[in-house]
Parts: C-alpha cells; structure tokens; sequence
C-alpha cells in the first residue's frame, strides 16, 4: 500500500468529522499531509509509526477544516506560561487571591441555553472515603462513583433521569486498612451502575421544586443580586442556623452553587458569588496548588469542626473545579490532612433526555 492510499484510507475513515470534502478539497489536504509527513521522516524502521501518526492526525484535520458551524473563538488565556494564573496561585490571602481570579471570569463562558430547549447534562465523579467494620474496629478505603443527571434546561437542576455507577477505583486507604479489609473478606470493589427513571422513581416525576438555591434555574440565577453584599445576604437567609455554624452554612451553599451551577453563572454573579464568599468570617486561603481529579486549582476554605471545606477554582479561566473536605484534626481513624470527600463536575447541553 502506498501512502497516498494510507492517507486516502484515513480520510475517509475520519469523513464523518464534518461534511464530505470536494475532491479538489480531498487533494489539497491529501498533499498537505503527505508534505508533514515527509518533512517529519524517521528512518525506515520507524516510517510505519510515522505514517499511523499522520492518520491519526487527518481526523484533526478534516474536523478544521470542514466544520458543520463557525469554528470556537480563540481562548483568552495566553499560550505558554501563564503568570496571571502563577499570580494567583502564589497569593497569600483570600482577599487578594478573589481580586486576581475576577479578572478571568470573561475566560469562563456560560453554555448557550438554546432558548431554554433541550437538557442540561450534569456529571459529578466523586472521591469519598468509605469503611468497613470489624472485630479490629473500621478499615476505610477510597472509591468513586459517578453520578450522571438529566434535567430541562429551564427547570433548574431537578433531574428526569439519573445514572449512577458506584465502586470505581476502589483501594484501601492505609495498608493497615487493606490487612484489615483482606480479613473481614469486604467486597468493597464491586462496581454497580443503576439508572433511574420516572417510570420508576416516584421522586424524579415530582413537579421540579420552585426555583432558588436549591433548583436554581436560569430565571432564578439572573434575579440574583450581583453585588457581593446582597448576594451573602441571600446566602445568609437560605440557612437555619447561628454562630460559627452559620458562617460554616452560609459558605456550603456559597460553595454548592458555585459548583452545582458553574457552567451556566453568568459573568457578574460569578464575581460577587467568589467576593461574597471572601466574605464570610473564618475562610481562608489554602497555600500552593491543589489537585482535583488531575487538575490544578486554588482553594478557599472554611473550617469547622476538624473537618474543612474548600471550594477549588481553576486559575487560569475562573471556573470552578469542584470542592472537597479533609481533615485538620484526627479523625475517626483517619491522619489530619486526609482528602474524605471530593467532586468534580462536568455539564453540558444536549438535545435528548439520555444523550452524552
């Protein structure tokens, strides 16, 4: 086989990427990429990887240049090493680490909403730290599940369809727990996915809760106040409690919203959600970068109890990565700085109740 029918292979393998090209089209990139890939020539023994490469690099091809709708807006965020993210990652205070990531917000894009039609595909994967007991008292190992959520655009983040998938990646947390695990004969690895629909599951064909914090619609985001005072002011009156444990309260939900409804925030209330949440007396910000599911973050937190929340937000575009909580103190068991819990989100929009 040649390479031009390689090449002419891997084009019409990857034609379904977007309209089907002219031949005059066809020819032109069929040169384009045989020119790359004698310019990037190996030696004979390695010209089969070289040629595979090309392939692989004609689906990327076809996708620019024949794409079904105008091609995305170049990213904000400069190219090489980014040192308003470095910036914000070095500040000291939660103050000034606010200050810097207001500047990215115009970075985060909220989803188109298509006129309200359509679904909002929500996916959280989750990190938790779970145990098992015994006659040597709990043994705890880490698993994920994945949580997957189906609700009407314009109805909030009530789902009509749920899929979850419990027991992935699951490990012992110490090898003392995985000694005590090995003992008790815990079947902690099973993955299970279960999905729940309105046929049969009575709660997903309620009527959605009347738009506010806790289903909060498009409709009820935009009523939102966009200054950070009147915004905490919200925040403080959606929770039934005093003290410490208010301010603990108030910045769960601060924290909640930022991340249940990352993707559809419209630019100024992200701005005052993240000042009003600099705000609430006790936060602070945790030093250096954190990691979320293979992202780096920044976080700010609240601490309470021996256990401390933080909401972790990407420093480049401003978005929110997800939250977690780990331990300050002994607990249960666990070492001071154990990660329990964490989230991450992803969300999107699609046509049809089920699609990805």
């Amino acid at each position: 086989m040649t390479e031009h029918d390689v090449v002419d292979a891997a084009l019409r393998h990857y034609h379904h990427a977007g309209p089907r090209p002219d031949p005059a089209d066809l020819a032109r990139i069929r040169g384009a990429v045989l020119a790359r890939t004698a310019a990037a020539r190996r030696p004979a023994r390695l010209r089969g990887v070289s040629v595979a490469v090309a392939a692989s690099v004609v689906a990327a091809t076809t996708i620019a240049l024949w794409p079904e709708s105008p091609p995305p807006a170049p990213s904000a965020t400069p190219a090489g090493p980014d040192a308003g993210a470095e910036a914000i990652t070095a500040a000291g205070s939660v103050s000034a680490t606010v200050d810097l990531i207001v500047r990215r917000v115009a970075n985060a894009e909220p989803l188109d909403l298509r006129d309200g039609g359509g679904y909002l595909y929500t996916a959280d994967r989750s990190v938790s730290v779970q145990s098992a007991t015994g006659p040597d008292g709990p043994a705890h190992y880490v698993t994920e599940d994945v949580t997957e959520r189906w609700s009407v655009v314009g109805e909030g983040t009530a789902p009509k369809l749920m899929r979850l998938t419990r027991g992935l990646n699951a490990r012992p947390l110490t090898p003392a727990d995985a000694a005590k695990l090995a003992r008790y004969g815990a079947d902690y690895t099973k993955v299970t996915t279960s999905t729940y629909e309105p046929s049969s599951h009575p709660k997903l064909a309620e009527a959605p809760s009347p738009p506010g914090l806790a289903n909060p619609t498009p409709a009820y985001l935009a009523s939102l106040p966009t200054d950070p005072g009147g915004l905490l002011a919200v925040l403080r009156a959606s929770v039934d409690a005093k003290g410490t444990d208010a301010d603990r309260q108030v910045f769960k939900a601060g924290a909640a919203l930022a991340t249940t409804t990352d993707a559809l925030l419209p630019p100024g209330l992200r701005v005052a959600l993240y000042q009003a949440l600099a705000r609430v007396p006790g936060v602070e910000r945790i030093p250096g970068r954190v990691d979320l599911a293979g992202r780096p973050g920044v976080a700010i937190a609240h601490t309470h109890d021996g256990k401390r929340t933080e909401i972790v937000i990407d420093p480049a575009t401003s978005r929110t990565l997800g939250y977690r909580m780990v331990t300050t103190a002994a607990l249960d068991g666990m070492a001071p700085g154990t990660v329990v819990y964490s989230v991450t989100k992803n969300q999107k929009i699609v046509e049809h109740l089920g699609d990805l």
